[in-house]
């Protein structure tokens, strides 16, 4: 896949939408490069941006859709 900002943005909302309608989906990056049919590094570089908008998580090098823990409150 070359790598250019509109297929970047089309895999982003990709695989966004495949953890968004798949709550119990868990990928390693060498799974999600067969699934998505992408390279090493964009992989890494999509999955990477994906962690730090909070959707997804990353739990050892396997990545889950990102659930927020309960907001504490102020005693």
């Amino acid at each position: 896949m070359t790598a250019n900002p509109s297929r970047i943005q089309d895999l982003l909302l990709r695989i966004q939408s495949d953890f968004l309608d798949n709550p119990a989906l868990s990928l390693t990056l060498p799974a999600a490069e067969k699934r998505f049919g992408i390279d090493e590094a964009t992989c890494a570089g999509v999955f990477g941006a994906l962690v730090e908008a909070r959707v997804l998580t990353d739990r050892g090098g396997t990545y889950r859709r990102y659930f927020p823990g309960p907001a504490s409150r102020a005693a």
